[in-house]
């Protein structure tokens, strides 16, 4: 990509502007949480005027790639995880694979009433009446991501308790473990929302922010329902990829 701001060419400057300055991110020549160069630097280096330099911030900031802080000036903001929507990986799995420390804090666990959308999902019989809900704060290398509750109908009588699920940190490893179920395709949705200000007080954020909404409806090796799960990632931190052939 050139490196120059072409005054004649098709697309804006600003948007000339703010696609080298994202490939200097993409490429690591900017790193995460450094400054970006002032607007007089941008000004000399590329031969644009301040109005252009701030049109360009403006987009990269709302695509996510910068960040602001009040009184000290903007900043790169760490690179999104990518996760391909044809896999079917665990959190806990996501984050080691890219070399980052998942973490985790538990909100709530224990047995709930199934409302409507979660009763349909895991497909319960008209008698049952609880199941187990875990609401979990997910972390990497100890900075809020995701905004997970998990719903799961396990044999009667048996339960998993929150000192067996802080001690393994994955319950995909205590679903194996101690029920002998093993996740092996999914279906998923996604969607875009707005952060709540509960969500938004959670995850370090804005209320009203973007965030990506994951659906997951889980099932086994015996090709039953073992899991509903709704994850809502920062969209500042989490995208999606999809290989598509034709």
């Amino acid at each position: 990509m050139p490196e120059i701001v072409d005054p004649n060419g098709f697309l804006p400057r600003y948007y000339q502007l703010a696609n080298i300055l994202r490939e200097r991110i993409t490429r690591g020549e900017l790193a995460a949480h450094q400054p970006i160069p002032s607007e007089r630097q941008l000004e000399t280096i590329y031969s644009v005027s301040r109005t252009t330099i701030r049109q360009a911030i403006d987009l990269l900031v709302r695509q996510g790639f910068l960040y602001r802080e009040h009184g000290r000036g903007t900043f790169v903001s760490p690179q999104k995880l990518q996760k391909g929507i044809w896999e079917l990986t665990s959190f806990t799995e996501d984050m080691r694979r890219r070399s980052i420390t998942p973490g985790q804090k538990i909100l709530e666990i224990g047995e709930v009433k199934p409302p409507p959308e979660v009763r349909s999902h895991l497909e319960l019989p008209a008698d049952c009446e609880r199941v187990l809900c875990v609401e979990r704060l997910r972390l990497g290398d100890g900075v809020p991501m995701g905004l997970q509750t998990s719903y799961y109908l396990l044999p009667e009588g048996q339960t998993i308790t929150r000192e067996e699920l802080e001690a393994t940190g994955s319950i995909y490893i205590l679903l194996q473990e101690k029920f002998h179920l093993i996740p092996t395709e999914a279906d998923e949705t996604l969607e875009v929302c707005l952060a709540t200000p509960r969500e938004a007080n959670l995850l370090q954020i804005k209320a009203g922010s973007p965030l990506l909404l994951s659906e997951r409806t889980t099932y086994s090796q015996a090709r039953r329902v073992m899991e509903f799960v709704k994850i809502l990632y920062r969209g500042d931190r989490y995208r999606y990829s999809a290989k598509l052939t034709r």
